[in-house]
């Protein structure tokens, strides 16, 4: 089962920044919610601030955003 990054615990959290993968292994380890049309949101410079940051997290937190499923092509091109 996937584990998406905004789910990680505190504890996971920091065992992955320990690790020292790169944005491209987290996300392919954990990636962002199914819900979040941004294109490599998990880029801590370019990404999401709000998932990189871990504030807030929900469908109904991202909802109000471009990028959220279903609120229209802003970000999203499929």
């Amino acid at each position: 089962m996937i584990k998406y990054f905004h789910e990680l615990t505190d504890e996971e959290f920091k065992k992955v920044i320990d690790s020292k993968i790169t944005v491209k292994e987290l996300s392919e380890k954990y990636p962002q919610p199914p819900w979040c049309t941004y294109p490599n949101a998990l880029n801590g410079l370019m990404g999401c601030w709000s998932l990189t940051h871990r504030k807030g997290i929900s469908k109904e937190y991202c909802s109000g955003c471009d990028a959220f499923i279903g609120a229209g092509e802003k970000f999203c091109c499929k």
